[in-house]
């Protein structure tokens, strides 16, 4: 895969998934797929935080619960770093949720929160919206 420079549509957006369920992180490649987005994929939050200061994607998806780090913890880490705290952040998760959950996400510095299952029409229509309002990052 070749990795993305920052000045990117989102037509060929590179995104980020971090989830520890291999099955939700294949379905995830194949629906971001059928968009031409690069799709790249890891199972821990650290993994995913690796991955995302080496490749610079345009977007980012995180599973709430992680094995190791919340995806709370992802998404606060990011914003907290100057050269990631512009990077979106689509946090979503398997359990029942609470308003206090979401309102938790968004505090964390999520741009959108989804509980799964999702519709995958309205979760990619969302998508693009969010890395249509993408502005690329200073150096």
């Amino acid at each position: 895969m070749s990795v993305m420079n920052k000045n990117n549509t989102s037509k060929n957006a590179t995104i980020v998934v971090i989830d520890d369920d291999a099955g939700i992180r294949d379905s995830l490649s194949d629906l971001l797929g059928m968009e031409n987005w690069n799709c790249v994929t890891a199972e821990t939050g650290r993994a995913g935080l690796d991955l995302i200061e080496s490749i610079k994607p345009q977007l980012v998806v995180t599973d709430v619960q992680l094995p190791d780090i919340s995806g709370y913890q992802v998404c606060q880490n990011l914003k907290r770093a100057p050269e990631s705290k512009n990077l979106p952040v689509v946090m979503i998760t398997g359990r029942f949720t609470e308003p206090a959950d979401k309102v938790q996400g968004f505090e964390s510095g999520a741009d959108e929160f989804f509980s799964k299952p999702f519709d995958p029409f309205l979760f990619v229509a969302r998508l693009k919206s969010i890395l249509r309002g993408t502005a690329p990052q200073a150096a």
